[in-house]
């Protein structure tokens, strides 16, 4: 999914002086280590937002409901963390708040950016021959559950929507992943990937190298009925090309 709505919203809003803005934020720097730091969480309710220690780049990819692929900038986008609490007065919808949370990087970080189409490569995810081989979850809101087991390769997800499984596996894969399945509620799954490892190729067997990507693809198809095709899509970039790594005190 390009998500090429979002964009065509905001600037709509913007050129006809719209935006509209929170009535109270805070903005407070975290300095969590070890496992913690690394610990994002985003909160919507009806007029407010809480985002705890949540990277700059999370923060634009949510605010402009764009993937972690399409934001470029400096590298620091994803280290430096915040915890962003911002609140309406009315019960503003959730695209409303991504447009107020939009204004609030421009004022309180001074966030500038261009946007790009560009052709890139990506994986596309379709239904296989023979149908999906997971069912669609009683579990209708709220984060979804996500079981990773390292020892086995293996996750067990509850209530995960299509577009967060797709940036899971845009994740995982390093590269984007476009959503051509036609799915659009929310599924429990569970996929095996340790089992289609096989023989490792040992340091000097001349074997070709061990590729990860394709373990996963693998049992996506045989395990999911996912396939995955690799290709050349434009995709819709967001560039940054100014923002504050400190917030401007208001």
């Amino acid at each position: 999914m390009l998500r090429i709505i979002p964009f065509a919203i905001a600037c709509i809003s913007t050129a006809l002086g719209q935006a509209p803005s929170f009535d109270v934020a805070s903005i407070h720097s975290t300095n969590r280590v070890g496992e913690g730091r690394r610990r994002e969480k985003i909160d919507i309710n009806p007029g407010t937002v809480t985002m705890t220690n949540v990277s700059l780049k999370s923060a634009i990819r949510w605010a402009y409901h764009v993937m972690d692929y399409q934001v470029s900038g400096p590298d620091w986008l994803g280290s430096e963390r915040f915890d962003i609490a911002a609140k309406s007065a009315d019960q503003a919808s959730e695209e409303q708040l991504r447009l107020m949370t939009q204004a609030l990087l421009a004022d309180r970080f001074k966030l500038a950016f261009h946007r790009q189409t560009k052709e890139l490569p990506a994986f596309v995810l379709l239904v296989a021959k023979g149908g999906i081989k997971f069912h669609e979850s009683q579990q209708a809101e709220g984060e979804p559950d996500v079981k990773p087991d390292k020892g086995r390769l293996s996750v067990e997800v509850k209530g995960v929507s299509a577009t967060q499984f797709v940036e899971m596996l845009s994740n995982i894969l390093h590269a984007p992943v476009i959503n051509n399945t036609g799915l659009t509620g929310r599924y429990d799954a569970k996929v095996d990937i340790g089992k289609y490892v096989g023989d490792l190729p040992k340091e000097g067997s001349g074997g070709a190298p061990f590729d990860p990507s394709a373990m996963i693809i693998t049992g996506l198809q045989e395990e999911l009925g996912l396939k995955v095709e690799s290709k050349k899509m434009p995709l819709d970039l967001l560039i940054v090309d100014h923002m504050e790594r400190v917030p401007i005190e208001n």
